[in-house]
């Protein structure tokens, strides 16, 4: 992520209203804003689930314009935006350099003109879990706080997570476990990775809607350039982020996610996962690679048992395919 939109050089706390906008669980509104390059059965599959939780509106920006997807998965509730040139012609020609920036200027024109109450600015892999509805956490956020943050648990391969138990494992600091536990649990590659994710552990946030000059970002919310403080955590909200859940997905997104995307170096960063992953595929190549995601990312009978016995596993089942039926109709997508 650039460090404009992820790591600026000071804090600030927003004045919200002395009223929060909402109170009422049974009327408070929350949305979804997401910007989205994936095939379709995954993009009506997050919609699929969104709504089902209850979202009043989820706003998908299609980074490859497709109108015909927009046709299929047309709904009351879900808006679709085509990132063609007309879109862009009213941005910044920044905006546009990056798939960060153009997440990033997508979700803040969203929230900008929002109705809602609430905004959660995620990707087309995480979906928002709570065992009851999330407008019942969020009305407990304090009235000073600008935003409620959530933390992230991070899908393990399994054989049809979409519709069958998925395996989610914690990062060790939201499992407040020791790093030399790390080790017992990825023998290989637990001195590299501390927390035990290859995705970020940072967590995200839902914005509180109406905060003047407000630039939401993929971690954090600005405020002229200043990275907005005052937020509160959702302890009983998690996102479940699907970020390799098979081999195939992993793979195809490797090469991307190593010079572009998640897995890149950062600027003044130490040993970290792109320096693992550089020695992996130098060393060992694809054989050494699938090592690696077997250990850190697969939902093998030890790895589970391991996780389980540090209070580091969550089981989920989504029923991802029956909702889409449900929303979209049973003929396929």
């Amino acid at each position: 992520m650039a460090a404009d939109i992820e790591k600026p050089a000071t804090r600030t706390t927003v004045v919200t209203p002395s009223t929060p906008a909402q109170t009422d669980p049974d009327t408070l509104r929350w949305g979804v804003v997401s910007t989205i390059k994936a095939p379709a059965m995954n993009v009506a599959r997050f919609i699929a689930w969104h709504l089902d939780m209850g979202a009043a509106e989820i706003v998908i920006h299609l980074d490859e314009p497709d109108t015909k997807l927009a046709e299929r998965l047309a709904h009351p509730k879900v808006r679709f935006v085509q990132c063609d040139d007309a879109h862009w012609a009213q941005a910044p020609e920044k905006a546009r350099e990056t798939h960060q920036l153009r997440q990033a200027y997508n979700a803040t024109h969203t929230y900008n003109r929002s109705k809602m109450d609430w905004l959660c600015h995620i990707d087309v892999d995480e979906f928002l879990l709570t065992a009851e509805p999330l407008a019942h956490h969020l009305i407990t956020v304090p009235n000073d706080a600008a935003f409620a943050r959530i933390t992230p648990i991070e899908m393990l391969a399994s054989d049809d997570p979409w519709n069958k138990p998925a395996y989610f494992k914690r990062a060790r600091k939201h499992a407040k476990r020791k790093k030399h536990e790390m080790r017992l649990i990825y023998p290989t590659f637990g001195n590299f990775l501390p927390d035990g994710f290859i995705s970020y552990a940072g967590g995200k946030n839902i914005a509180r809607v109406g905060l003047p000059n407000v630039r939401i970002g993929i971690h954090a919310m600005l405020q002229k350039g200043a990275k907005i403080i005052n937020g509160h955590a959702l302890p009983d909200v998690v996102i479940g982020h699907a970020h390799a859940p098979s081999w195939d997905v992993f793979k195809r997104h490797f090469d991307y996610r190593m010079s572009k995307g998640s897995y890149r170096k950062k600027t003044n960063e130490t040993m970290a996962l792109n320096d693992v992953l550089n020695v992996v595929t130098e060393e060992d190549g694809d054989a050494g690679l699938r090592a690696f995601f077997d250990e850190m990312c697969l939902a093998s009978t030890e790895r589970l048992d391991l996780l389980a016995a540090h209070d580091m596993l969550v089981t989920w089942t989504l029923d991802l395919d029956e909702k889409v039926a449900r929303q979209f109709g049973s003929s396929g997508i």
